[in-house]
């Protein structure tokens, strides 16, 4: 091994110490209530903010049966109560004004279940795909596809993601209810809960109130550290193997 080999190795051994070990997906967990009421049922919007887009996975947990009956429930939360909603899930596009739910051309997705009624969605502005029943079943969902799970991409910009009850349309999402909607098990005055995980390899988030932001994560100093130290020695190698010649 030639001395400029040695050199490069044992600084890429010294840099290495300095490296900063790989973190696991950062997530955030979201929790809410959709309530019976006797014209239909409630629905929830949390707005992101993505400054610089990105793409992050979403994991529902809502329905608490393996099927349709309350003979086979489990309090998967541990609240004490079991919850019977069919989760109906939506991205729509925050136009800025007082209610970007009246505007159709907002509505970007609609995902459902697992491997049904949950397209997928591939254009330059917004991607959708779904992601399956086992890692579905990662969030502890037990019923084979009534959870979605799915990932998603986005452009910079501001989203509404809206939980509901099966199902919401774009006329009942502009008029604030689920009109007409049941939630299976549930009778009026009663509510279901839900939960929905968000994770990503590559951004971050955070929470206040019903604002969810959507940051990119920065590379650690010690890898650009590593990167302009190789850098460096590839250019000294260079210079001394030029004075040798």
């Amino acid at each position: 091994m030639n001395s400029f080999l040695k050199t490069l190795a044992a600084a890429t051994l010294l840099s290495s110490v300095y490296l900063a070990p790989v973190q696991a997906a950062n997530t955030l967990e979201i929790n809410g209530s959709l309530f019976q009421q006797t014209g239909g049922s409630t629905f929830d919007t949390w707005k992101i903010v993505a400054p610089s887009g990105g793409t992050f996975k979403l994991n529902v947990l809502a329905y608490e049966s393996t099927d349709n009956t309350t003979a086979n429930a489990v309090d998967l939360n541990g609240d004490g109560e079991f919850t019977y909603i069919d989760p109906d899930t939506h991205f729509w596009k925050d136009d800025g004004s007082s209610n970007p739910l009246l505007n159709a051309a907002n509505h970007l997705s609609r995902c459902d279940d697992i491997a049904n009624n949950c397209p997928a969605i591939n254009t330059p502005d917004f991607k959708l795909t779904d992601l399956g029943a086992t890692f579905g079943a990662s969030d502890g969902s037990i019923h084979f596809r009534r959870d979605p799970a799915y990932e998603v991409t986005v452009t910079a910009g501001n989203y509404l993601f809206v939980m509901a009850d099966y199902f919401l349309n774009e006329t009942e999402a502009a008029a604030g209810i689920n009109t007409n909607d049941g939630i299976r098990n549930t009778s009026v005055g009663g509510h279901g809960d839900y939960r929905v995980t968000f994770s990503s390899d590559t951004h971050s988030f955070s929470l206040s109130g019903n604002t969810i932001t959507v940051s990119q994560v920065p590379v650690p100093a010690a890898v650009w550290l590593f990167g302009s130290t190789i850098i460096g020695i590839v250019g000294i190698g260079r210079r001394k193997a030029g004075i040798s010649v």
